[in-house]
């Protein structure tokens, strides 16, 4: 990544790790499309509760789980009773007893024949102890009143240290110059007005310094600041920076090259539970990324570890660990639109990588995969919405949207939930804005699919980017209104939409298009007019209207290439209609 909208970019991502830090402080298509997963090594199913909105109690579970290519059904069961089918990857468990333990496996059947059974996972109901702060992943914003004066930065000793790195100006011997400020506070509570006025450490000026981040080394007892370093003009100097601090001491650094010789773009550091560092690095003008093992102080390289994803071109890499295997994340270079967010896992950084996996959706419901942390007992996702550096804004600009990852013997999914609530007892509890209505309902579709795809892939649950999506046939005519009806067998009030279409990147496309709902499948009533869309990808759509539906109808107008505003009918492809809400 060599591009001013870069510098842009991790700029504003830091100001926005730092604001949203919690315990941490870090800074014409093929169709269907070949999948390029790779063999399953270990075929397992995750487990995750989750609350409904307006409840109290955790009493859901989403199960998830790789789809396979010899397979073309899946029976669920929870301890050993079959409780459904579904088609694609992922199914919803609702109004389980309450402080019970359940354990789920998935079976894998091709034309009526068992080819497989997936390692089991469980999971545990419960009622939350106190209240947490909920997060609103449609905005961004908190919709809590709660107190957010909670202690800050990190606890070293009697005392709360707080470090930053801003860009900014000074003026050093008489002139003003404009660089990287690194700055230290502390204070007895680490509560908001209590810190001391910020004490100066270094001053970079005329470079560029990215993906900061601040870790503590509890062995040295001193705090390891990690950067991306560039000379003032140019992307090619390509070196990684590390310079330990000592709280209310000196800023020492270790490292200001590139690291063992090998040029250092997208980086980050992964500690293990031995306490080793380890630094990721974006090489080979960003085609690979080099895994580095790092001495005692975490600041200098002294080991080329191993080169993984050879060739990917893969960025913001991130490694955590679980259950003593390794997962290693990363996005795809795309600007400031959305991409698929990738994984590959191991039980040795030094052996032999699953190959890379696809985690989520098809893009990373709207978003770009930026960090992954352990909060409490759970694991969140950090991917950033660059809602504001599009040609067509959205409304709320930029924002990290946040979903939850399960993990199970190498296998790792990711959801997206509307709201996140932070719990101090548990970490994040995922709050699913109703039940999904139309997972695994019939569709019908006003046109015949391209090489006899059916309609009902829209509602199998699966909307990764080499999930098999709709698109109209060759012979239907092109840029004519086309339009699939959904029977979600009851009536039900829907509180919320959500709608995966295909995207490409660099021809980033929006959908035009309508849904309307009816409860009889005859007088149908506008819910969503999208005539005038620009948003691209993962639609969150809210409705208002409190009136019980059984049809649900999507009319899609066309599909414009958001760049020059041209038709891109060849981009056509919806992966997922998702209503959520209250069954009558």
């Amino acid at each position: 990544m060599n591009t001013q909208s870069q510098q842009t970019k991790v700029c504003f991502l830091f100001f926005v790790m730092w604001l949203y830090s919690l315990p941490m402080f870090y800074s014409v298509a093929a169709q269907p499309k070949e999948k390029n997963t790779g063999a399953i090594n270990t075929w397992a199913v995750t487990a995750t509760v989750f609350k409904l909105a307006g409840e109290t109690e955790v009493r859901n579970v989403k199960l998830n789980w790789m789809q396979r290519e010899d397979a073309n059904l899946y029976k669920i069961y929870r301890d050993s009773n079959l409780i459904g089918e579904a088609k694609g990857n992922t199914y919803d468990d609702y109004d389980l007893a309450v402080g019970k333990t359940f354990t789920y496996y998935v079976e894998a059947f091709k034309d009526g024949k068992k080819v497989a059974t997936a390692e089991s996972q469980q999971a545990t109901t419960f009622t939350p102890s106190g209240k947490g702060k909920v997060y609103d992943n449609l905005n961004g914003k908190y919709i809590t009143t709660e107190s957010s004066n909670k202690p800050g930065g990190m606890k070293i000793g009697n005392l709360y240290f707080s470090y930053k790195i801003e860009n900014t100006e000074k003026t050093v011997d008489g002139q003003q110059l404009k660089g990287w400020l690194v700055t230290e506070s502390y204070s007895k509570t680490g509560l908001n007005g209590s810190w001391s006025t910020p004490r100066e450490l270094a001053f970079y000026p005329n470079v560029k310094m990215e993906g900061n981040a601040f870790r503590y080394n509890p062995k040295t007892g001193k705090v390891v600041l990690s950067s991306h370093y560039e000379d003032e003009n140019g992307y090619t100097a390509a070196k990684i920076y590390l310079a330990q601090i000592t709280p209310k001491g000196k800023l020492e650094v270790g490292t200001m090259e590139r690291p063992l010789g090998h040029d250092s773009r997208d980086q980050s550091l992964f500690i293990d539970d031995d306490n080793t560092a380890y630094l990721l690095s974006a090489t080979n003008t960003n085609s690979d990324i080099n895994i580095y093992k790092l001495d005692a102080s975490w600041t200098k390289p002294v080991e080329l570890v191993n080169t993984i994803c050879k060739g990917l071109h893969r960025e913001t890499p991130a490694i955590i660990k679980k259950d003593g295997e390794y997962y290693f994340f990363s996005s795809k270079a795309s600007g400031w639109y959305p991409s698929q967010t990738m994984y590959t896992s191991t039980t040795d950084l030094a052996g032999e990588w699953t190959p890379i996996r696809e985690i989520g959706n098809n893009t990373t419901f709207d978003a770009q995969f930026n960090r992954i942390s352990k909060v409490g007992t759970t694991y969140g996702v950090w991917s950033y919405h660059w809602g504001a550096q599009r040609k067509y804004k959205t409304p709320d600009g930029n924002f990290p949207r946040i979903s939850i990852a399960a993990f199970n013997k190498g296998y790792a999914s990711m959801d997206y939930y509307r709201y996140l609530e932070f719990n101090d007892n548990y970490g994040i509890i995922p709050v699913q804005n109703g039940k999904n209505l139309t997972l695994n309902v019939p569709v019908t579709s006003a046109v015949s699919g391209a090489k006899g795809v059916k309609a009902d892939c829209i509602t199998d649950g699966a909307s990764l980017d080499s999930s098999t999506y709709f698109q109209k046939s060759s012979n239907a005519t092109i840029g004519t209104p086309y339009m699939f009806t959904v029977d979600m067998q009851k009536k039900a009030r829907i509180s919320e939409i959500n709608l995966s279409t295909r995207l490409v990147n660099g021809s980033e496309a929006a959908y035009k298009y309508t849904i309307e709902g009816s409860p009889d499948g005859k007088s149908y009533k506008m819910l969503v007019d999208g005539r005038t869309n620009w948003q691209v990808g993962f639609l969150i759509l809210n409705v208002e209207d409190p009136t019980a539906y059984r049809y649900l109808r999507l009319r899609i107008y066309g599909v414009v290439n958001v760049h020059k505003g041209n038709s891109a009918m060849w981009a056509d492809g919806i992966y997922e209609f998702t209503a959520l809400g209250i069954p009558e």
